[in-house]
């Protein structure tokens, strides 16, 4: 016993003492062994209180990368996409991953158990993975601009037909395409953004027509894999990176990502910070100004309900709002009294929207050739970062000014959004049904869990049975025992920091 223990300490002298940090998976090795020695080992404490310290980083950076339930590992949402440019390999290995058969997370730069462990390996990979990305979701956008838009007209299942991940063809209304991959999906299957909650920076920026400000931008599940946090959250977690005496290649791979997103963050602002297109942005500061200028009516900040004369409800001719407070505030009560007007509130804001939907023009800005295309080469390079930047929604604006506003997928959105708050209030209507009858069974009511054990049926009788019924239905439709959750929005630099 005593010389397997001399033998480890050897072990970990020497691993301690080499040219890098030692590899977790050496540590975890060695703790295992030193844990099975029948002696006091102070090393191994050492060992194991670094060993744990690295997993709860891995856990850190775990939470703030992976979407709930995620079918992908941090090591793979970290790393490039290499293989982006086949279609058909991305969706299988996200089906593959949605159901569970897929574990490898290291296959996708090339790299063996045995390359992790050298940091210059993984720097190389990572840049070779970051081309092979960027030209293969190049022929992925030919390959689906050549594709029939389902809007058009209705179409078929074949080899050129876009599948959404449901494994059905998206077609007519309803159907969404990315911004990225310019792939088609069903808007139901997606997280979608939310016109409502379009965050903006102040009480006082732009009024309702500016649409190119509305967070319209829309990446499927296949394309933004993670929550994509702001670059502020990378730094930090890069900062307790380096106090660890370990090395990860979770670390590496957050490495070679934050060099790159601050890579592109200076070519953002650079191309931001030209002449042209200075120009372009005071001429958008100018019609934002222009527009808020116009005559609008006061709003009280929390909508309580308007009468049936309430000039948000007449939403045509020049009497049309141009509300400022409407996107900031219409999902912003919260104490139970005012649930109601919060509703209401939210219908009409929908309502209003639709209204000032043939008023919308554009293009707002005339974009010349030379300047869209490296800001369009830019907005791409973006959209395969997993990290937020503000420089991005900046670019994404000025694009969208460029060019007519898209209609179908704002009416597409509207109708969504819709429909998830109709279900949203049919859920509360059962719910609060419940609770008055709870009230009215009185002592009958006061003890839950029988509440929960008797079948719907059998504890409602007489005239009430018609009104379970009707609960039981309402829930059928929509669907579980919660709210729907809310989805999170895909474009906007401060939702993402929100979540």
């Amino acid at each position: 016993a005593l010389a397997k223990a001399r033998a480890w300490i050897a072990d970990v002298d020497e691993i301690q003492n080499g040219d890098h940090y030692p590899c977790l998976d050496d540590l975890e090795g060695l703790v295992a062994v030193g844990r099975d020695l029948p002696v006091g080992l102070e090393e191994l404490r050492q060992l194991e209180l670094q060993v744990l310290t690295a997993h709860s980083w891995r856990e850190k950076a775990s939470k703030t990368f992976l979407k709930k339930n995620s079918c992908y590992t941090l090591l793979e949402v970290l790393c490039p996409c290499a293989d982006a440019g086949s279609d058909s390999t991305k969706r299988s290995r996200w089906m593959e991953k949605e159901l569970g058969l897929y574990k490898s997370d290291t296959e996708l730069l090339g790299l063996s158990a045995q390359d992790l462990r050298d940091p210059g390996s993984v720097i190389v990979a990572f840049k070779e993975g970051e081309q092979k990305e960027k030209e293969g979701i190049l022929q992925l956008r030919r390959t689906n601009s050549a594709k029939p838009s389902p809007l058009a007209s209705s179409t078929t299942a074949s080899s050129t037909t876009s599948i959404c991940v449901c494994g059905q063809v998206p077609a007519g209304a309803g159907a969404l395409q990315c911004d990225l991959c310019q792939d088609w999906f069903h808007g139901r299957c997606v997280s979608v953004p939310r016109l409502l909650s379009s965050p903006r920076p102040n009480p006082t920026s732009s009024p309702l027509l500016a649409w190119w400000e509305w967070d319209t931008k829309f990446l499927c599940p296949l394309c933004m894999r993670s929550r994509r946090p702001r670059l502020e959250t990378i730094l930090a977690l890069l900062v307790a990176l380096q106090r660890l005496p370990v090395r990860l290649p979770e670390g590496e791979a957050l490495q070679c990502l934050t060099e790159r997103a601050i890579s592109w963050q200076g070519r953002a602002r650079q191309a931001l910070a030209s002449e042209d297109v200075t120009a372009l942005l005071g001429r958008l500061a100018e019609l934002r100004q222009r527009l808020q200028a116009e005559p609008r009516p006061e709003e009280p900040p929390n909508y309580p309900s308007a009468p049936a004369s309430d000039p948000l409800k007449e939403g045509s001719g020049k009497d049309t709002p141009k509300v400022q407070g409407l996107l900031e505030n219409g999902d912003s009560v919260t104490s139970p009294e005012k649930v109601a007007p919060e509703e209401g509130s939210g219908k009409r804001d929908l309502e209003l929207l639709s209204s000032l939907l043939p008023q919308l023009t554009g293009p707002v800005l005339e974009l010349p050739e030379a300047t869209r295309a490296p800001l369009e080469e830019l907005m791409m390079e973006g959209d395969l970062l997993e990290v937020t930047l503000d420089e991005n929604h900046s670019i994404w604006q000025l694009l969208q000014a460029g060019q007519p506003p898209d209609l179908e997928r704002i009416r597409t959105l509207l109708e969504l959004e819709k429909a998830e708050r109709h279900g949203s209030r049919a859920r509360g209507r059962a719910l609060e049904r419940r609770r008055r009858r709870k009230v009215d069974r009185g002592g009958e009511g006061d003890d839950p869990a029988r509440e929960e054990l008797e079948p719907k049926r059998v504890r409602s009788s007489g005239p009430e049975a018609e009104e379970a019924q009707e609960e039981e239905e309402l829930e059928e439709e929509t669907g579980g025992e919660g709210p729907p959750a809310p989805i999170p929005t895909s474009g906007s630099p401060s939702t993402q920091e929100n979540q």
